[in-house]
């Protein structure tokens, strides 16, 4: 039987580019069957599956393709992304390399080897591919973002990071983007009063991403600064919910909870799921003394503490450990992270391939399922049950004076904390180096007090809502904090 599949390839072009994945989707589900679909359809499909997500039902369509062009360096370029995207990272290496074999070009799949390399801990040879996509495009802002990223975080060193931004000073003269990005990155590295001084010359000509910006950095030095920032970008662009999050912060760093919780609930009307909203709302209560705010039941309700099931003895706890610290060989934080003087993995921990680290994810799965039956913690905004699946993994180390800034997980339902390694003991009576919940950051380097503590201990997992404000004490004794984390989404069990 002959397929006309004319019809449903443009009904499939029209719903992507109105940003209807779904849509799409369902224009083209037959394609997925028909072993005669054309190229076309199968790519077509691919893209909606990993807009939606589901990189894993990408990949066979991709491979079919790279199958059916095996000349085509864009489709072994489709596939390493996807590779990418799906963890599969020496997979995503490959194709990559084939891509580059075939003639392709593009600094983009040069940047996609690079970042392969890099999720493999080939830190040398993944400096070399950042560098070799910016030979072919010196303005190519994601390569520019990830290699200062990678020179930053192996040498903790300000002035070799701004060496390599240096090209990007020039060019944010005359880019937007360019100016936006240098100043996301000076936050993390030279501090929030350099990264708003180098926005100044746009905020008056510049956009509604450069206000934002503007109010990111102003959060952390100015918090009236902030809320004129927020302001003009709510204005500019009315309907725009990072404006109204970034107005909402605003107005909680400047003691205007009322107007906060306002408009922090008309947001949540709009998009239930949105966690940050969540946690401003929360705070906003808590400083009118609102009745809704977090009591000390409704963190023992959510936050809850479970050993590993089973139970890692010493021996298999400190061969986990070792695993782990060898995702770390980095001297500094990454960008836009919580993480402060320690590490966080590239690497996600479920795709190292080390049975002791294998084993642990599989230990977790026993107080995952508790949890969600015991503690019943709403999802906005989806039909509920107690399905999952992890949508994220990673390792942080610190060491003495190192900690995480309270923050939430705006786009997570469940987070945790899984203790492999902890420090020392503290001074006595001392909270130094235990996770907290309820300490809000309300501008200028304030946090309300916070509200709720646990004590970190080796072979146990914390597991909370995603909404709820949380960071660590720092502590000042000998030893370090090594620890695994991921965030769940409700969906099929993982």
């Amino acid at each position: 039987m002959i397929v006309d599949w004319k019809p449903a390839l443009a009904e499939a072009r029209s719903a992507l580019a109105l940003g209807d994945a779904r849509r799409a989707r369902r224009a083209l589900s037959a394609a997925d069957l028909d072993p005669d679909a054309p190229d076309e359809a199968l790519k077509l499909l691919a893209r909606a599956l990993r807009s939606l997500g589901e990189t894993a039902a990408a990949l066979p369509l991709l491979e079919r393709v790279a199958r059916r062009q095996p000349g085509s360096a864009i489709a072994e370029h489709n596939l390493a992304a996807a590779l990418g995207d799906a963890g599969r990272q020496a997979d995503s290496e490959a194709a990559a390399r084939r891509a580059i074999a075939k003639g392709g070009s593009a600094p983009e799949t040069r940047l996609i080897l690079a970042r392969a390399l890099l999720a493999q801990g080939d830190l040398d040879e993944a400096e070399v591919w950042f560098r070799r996509a910016l030979d072919l495009r010196g303005d190519f802002l994601p390569a520019v973002r990830d290699l200062s990223q990678l020179v930053w975080m192996r040498s903790g060193d300000l002035s070799r990071t701004l060496a390599v931004l240096e090209p990007l000073k020039a060019l944010a003269e005359s880019r937007e983007d360019a100016a936006i990005l240098r100043a996301s990155i000076l936050r993390d590295t030279a501090g929030d009063d350099a990264a708003l001084a180098s926005l100044v010359p746009w905020l008056e000509s510049g956009s509604v991403e450069v206000l934002l910006a503007a109010a990111a950095a102003a959060s952390g030095v100015d918090p009236q600064r902030a809320l004129v920032h927020a302001r003009n970008a709510l204005t500019r662009a009315p309907g725009d919910p990072r404006a109204g999050i970034a107005l909402a912060a605003a107005l909680v760093a400047t003691d205007q909870a009322p107007e906060a919780a306002t408009l922090l609930e008309g947001l949540l009307d709009r998009d239930p799921g949105h966690q940050h909203a969540r946690a401003l709302l929360y705070t906003a209560w808590r400083m009118m003394a609102d009745p809704r705010a977090l009591t000390s039941a409704d963190y023992a309700r959510l936050v809850r503490v479970f050993p590993l099931d089973p139970l890692p003895d010493l021996d298999r706890l400190s061969r986990t450990a070792e695993a782990l610290r060898a995702l770390h060989p980095f001297k500094a934080h990454p960008f836009q992270q919580s993480v402060s003087a320690g590490s966080q993995s590239f690497i996600d921990p479920r795709t190292a391939g080390d049975p002791d680290i294998n084993q642990l994810f599989r230990s977790l799965e026993p107080a995952i399922d508790s949890y969600l039956a015991e503690a019943a913690p709403a999802w906005e905004g989806s039909p509920g049950g107690t399905a999952w699946r992890m949508s994220g993994a990673w390792s942080v180390r610190l060491r003495a004076g190192g900690r995480h800034t309270d923050h939430v997980h705006p786009r997570a339902w469940v987070s945790s904390a899984v203790y492999i390694v902890t420090p020392g003991p503290s001074k006595p009576g001392s909270r130094e180096g235990w996770l907290r919940f309820g300490a809000a950051p309300v501008g200028n380097g304030r946090n309300l007090p916070a509200e709720y503590w646990v004590r970190p201990e080796a072979g146990t997992v914390v597991l909370f809502r995603s909404c709820l404000w949380h960071g660590t004490e720092p502590f000042t004794g000998p030893g370090e904090r090594l620890t695994v984390a991921f965030d769940l989404q409700p969906g099929t069990t993982s």
